[in-house]
């Protein structure tokens, strides 16, 4: 792929991944005997990135995985109808690291404090700790530099790749029972919905989803049913 194509290719992914990607840091507990006979404990931290989607996305998950150097593995379940791409080795998150995530920012305040974390871990080789308390403290602090400039998204075609990146990964299209199309789409960033709300001059108002009797994180939806809205995402 071209650069000009590859690069406006990666502003869609980087949105894909806002809402799809998992960004994982992880203990991994080891114990070993020492020569005094006494067993020894300490935590290896283990690194990746995932994303998963339905069987039938596969060949989505193929594109991706060939545009990106054919990186990582994928991996399928055909009892839980899963299909996942998993970028484990550390040669391969730096190549992502430097490729893709250093490009432009993520947007929703999640993937971003999770994607800095892995960064950090990843390029300061941080892969022992001595304490499941020592591990727990790195997960306490923010890593995130710098916030995202305003200028950013009224600029060029970044936010608006990365937004139609973002509701392929989480908005839904369906045919309401009356015969006219319908948007929804549900998150718990409510900044980036108002983004999105704000950038494509959308009507309806984003809604509290509350926490579903503490069975779940607080979320946000947007709604959109009306012709004018529709064709403004369609655009």
């Amino acid at each position: 792929m071209k650069n000009s194509l590859f690069n406006l290719w990666l502003e869609w992914f980087i949105g894909f991944c806002d809402a799809d990607a998992n960004f994982q840091v992880f203990p991994k507990k080891r114990s070993y005997k020492k020569k005094d006979g006494n067993l020894s404990e300490y935590y290896n931290i283990g690194y990746g990135f995932h994303i998963s989607l339905s069987i039938k996305d596969k060949s989505l998950l193929e594109k991706m995985k060939t545009q990106l150097n054919s990186i990582g593995h994928i991996y399928v379940y055909p009892l839980r109808d899963e299909v996942r791409w998993a970028v484990t080795k550390k040669s391969e998150l730096i190549y992502l690291i430097e490729t893709v995530f250093e490009k432009q920012p993520l947007l929703t305040q999640h993937q971003r404090n999770r994607y800095a974390r892995l960064r950090y871990g990843v390029l300061n080789s941080l892969n022992r700790v001595e304490t499941l308390e020592e591990y727990k403290q790195i997960l306490l602090k923010n890593y995130v530099k710098t916030e995202i400039a305003e200028s950013y998204y009224t600029s060029g075609t970044a936010f608006y790749n990365r937004i139609l990146g973002f509701i392929n990964g989480e908005g839904c299209f369906h045919v309401h029972k009356k015969g006219h199309l319908v948007f929804y789409i549900e998150h718990t960033d409510k900044q980036v919905l108002e983004l999105i709300k704000r950038s494509l001059n959308l009507t309806p108002t984003i809604i509290d989803r509350g926490n579903r009797n503490n069975t779940r994180q607080v979320t946000y939806s947007l709604t959109i049913s009306s012709k004018k809205d529709i064709l403004s995402i369609k655009d």
